[in-house]
């Protein structure tokens, strides 16, 4: 009887637990989210101070002596909790048996550094100033790898940064996926760039940001968001992301006055995020398994979104009488099918961002193959630059004069994100490899013609969405979704035989 009510009076506390965190969570995120959106350029300081206090009470709370012996007491007897509870204390192991072994000065320390850099960042790009960012990059690359060595020292340091976003994912599938990437789609692009320029003149022009709100706003509540959970706001660098649980998300977009499409498919693309982010079940609210358990299939839900929907024939149908209706001035010489051609061309240029479906793998595959050598120490941050201009001229065949269209364009690095691009390409291949499984069983073609996500989203919410949290990709894959390999060959074929279509290849 004793231990029965000690182990449910431990059940009990680890649910508080949770709370507390995700609470402290919320708190953490709304200072970011205003660092990024509405916060004066002078306040940083004053959001450094209070993150310091928060980051220092949010360690306590998961490495602290109390924590510790609560956990270790439930692992010993996880065979008597619920499958949540279970799930629950292993993602949380994951993170504090990595983590607790860095001392709490040296995670304040690193998690002030970072609110410093990204502001140093925004600096950096208004002045296009790499030496002045120089500095901070170099400070976020050394820490990481400190905290790697000291809480993984069987992994290299890049191992350990891809583990923490996409757990049980080894680097061997890494480099077959980027070597698929490299051998295959660096060809399908040289042939596309020997072919005539596509008009995207229906693209251009000068549209209202209030007629670009209004066309983001329509397509969330077109995909099924809930419009009570999510809101909606702008900044330099778009993002998506909850506020310490599923229940309230956050989409952060940027409007570009000469070229509606970028809005547009930034939107489709956080919507993605934020869909696997809702779909996940209720009875996982301020849990340690509330949120993205996997950035590969958070990403490929992005990437869906913006480009297997949102890039194909059947939706720019749909879509194309509102885009006409909102602006009508530049789209009403044209037809949806050069509207389908012109957000599907291909053109090479020095932005990630807004990327056209075939050079954004390039641009990822820039990124891997830089992480890894910074990482590894066999690139310097003086030589960056340079190295960053060979990869583009040799990748993509662009010159690159200035650092605000080359290593200073991403804010990732400055939040210490070393390890998150490359799960782009992940979900990129993901995403191949679950419409290929979609198309089985749905007229998905139909559903898009009609802007009908419901049996779409239906579909995705029983095979991946309500069991993300728990289980990893490999069980995912192979138990829902009946896939046993991951690797780019769907994705490559998608992207073959779409691009040969389009450019007469």
């Amino acid at each position: 009887m004793v231990f029965i009510m000690e182990l449910e009076r431990a059940r009990e506390d680890f649910s508080k637990l949770q709370k507390r965190i995700a609470a402290m969570n919320h708190a953490i995120l709304m200072i970011f989210y205003d660092g990024e959106t509405t916060a004066p350029a002078g306040t940083t300081e004053n959001r450094i101070a209070s993150l310091e206090v928060l980051n220092k009470e949010l360690y306590k709370l998961k490495f602290g002596e109390e924590t510790t012996e609560l956990i270790d007491f439930l692992w010993e007897n996880e065979d008597k909790l619920t499958e949540i509870e279970r799930r629950s204390l292993v993602v949380f192991r994951r993170e504090t048996d990595k983590k607790r072994k860095v001392p709490i000065e040296e995670y304040i320390q690193y998690e002030s550094l970072l609110t410093a850099a990204q502001d140093a960042w925004h600096i950096a790009n208004e002045e296009h100033d790499y030496e002045g960012f120089k500095t901070y990059l170099e400070k976020i690359f050394n820490k990481v790898r400190e905290i790697a060595t000291c809480c993984k020292p069987e992994m290299t340091p890049y191992e350990y940064c891809l583990d923490n976003y996409e757990p049980g994912i080894e680097v061997q599938v890494y480099d077959e996926i980027f070597d698929g990437v490299r051998n295959n789609i660096t060809p399908l692009f040289r042939k596309i760039i020997e072919k005539p320029e596509i008009d995207k003149s229906c693209l251009k022009g000068d549209f209202s940001l209030e007629k670009q709100e209004d066309l983001a706003i329509f397509i969330m509540k077109i995909l099924g968001l809930d419009m009570g959970r999510v809101g909606l706001a702008t900044a330099d660098h778009p993002f998506s992301t909850n506020m310490g649980s599923r229940y309230d998300q956050r989409i952060v977009t940027k409007y570009f006055r000469k070229d509606f499409s970028l809005s547009l498919y930034t939107m489709l693309y956080e919507c993605g995020h934020v869909l696997y982010e809702l779909g996940q079940g209720d009875n996982i609210g301020y849990t340690f398994i509330d949120g993205s358990a996997s950035l590969g299939f958070l990403e490929s839900q992005a990437r869906f979104y913006e480009n297997i929907v949102g890039r194909s024939k059947p939706f720019i149908e749909f879509l194309y009488p509102v885009l006409k209706s909102s602006f009508s001035r530049t789209i009403k010489g044209s037809t949806p099918n050069d509207l389908y051609l012109a957000v599907n061309s291909v053109t090479p240029g020095p932005i990630r961002m807004g990327s056209d479906e075939v050079t954004n793998n390039l641009h990822v595959l820039i990124r891997y193959e830089t992480e890894k050598a910074l990482m590894d120490k066999s690139l310097s941050f003086d030589d960056l630059p340079d190295a960053w201009q060979e990869k583009y001229k040799e990748y993509l065949c662009v010159e690159i004069d200035d650092p605000v269209q080359g290593v200073l364009q991403d804010i990732h690095w400055a939040n210490g994100a070393i390890g998150y691009f490359p799960t782009s390409v992940l979900g990129n291949s993901y995403s191949a490899l679950m419409v290929e499984k979609l198309k089985e069983e749905l007229d998905f073609d139909s559903c898009l013609r009609k802007g009908d996500f419901s049996l779409i989203n239906k579909w995705i919410k029983e095979r991946i969405w309500q069991h993300t949290g728990m289980v990893d990709t490999d069980t995912l894959m192979k138990k829902y979704l009946g896939i046993e390999t991951i690797n780019s060959d769907a994705y490559v074929g998608y992207l073959n035989e779409k691009y040969a279509e389009i450019y007469n290849l």
